[in-house]
């Protein structure tokens, strides 16, 4: 067993890999890298874009409800009768509650969360583009 070890091993010299193949892997790679790192940008930015353009379309449309609820009315109380709110500070909350417009609220907060997500992620792309490769 051991001398089919030794032969097996003599002529090692002729299984080294060629002296580029290194070279040639690790450009590879960073080529890979470039093009996952472009489709990440375009795919942010392009998430970024669509947020906006969404938001501007949904505030369009669900904004005049939001504006003309009875939510506005009972909030300006506490700034024209801040003593009678203060005195009945959970009746005024309550109040705020049942008139709020959830669901036009959340339906409008979709594309601000969106654009900031965007926004983290190419952020977040920009800093490890940016990140020095050596560090002395």
């Amino acid at each position: 067993m051991s001398q089919k070890l030794v032969n097996l091993f003599q002529n090692i010299s002729q299984n080294n890999p060629p002296e580029k193949l290194e070279r040639v892997i690790l450009l590879r790679i960073e080529k890979i890298q470039k093009r996952r790192l472009l489709a990440k940008t375009i795919l942010s930015f392009s998430g970024a874009f669509s947020s906006v353009l969404a938001g501007a379309y949904i505030f369009s449309v669900f904004g005049k409800t939001f504006l003309n609820s009875q939510f506005w009315n009972i909030l300006s109380l506490a700034f024209s009768d801040a003593s009678v709110v203060a005195v009945h500070y959970r009746e005024f909350f309550f109040s705020l509650l049942e008139t709020l417009p959830a669901m036009t609220f959340v339906i409008m907060l979709v594309p601000i969360l969106t654009l900031l997500l965007s926004l983290y992620f190419i952020c977040e792309i920009y800093n490890k583009f940016n990140k020095p490769k050596y560090y002395f």
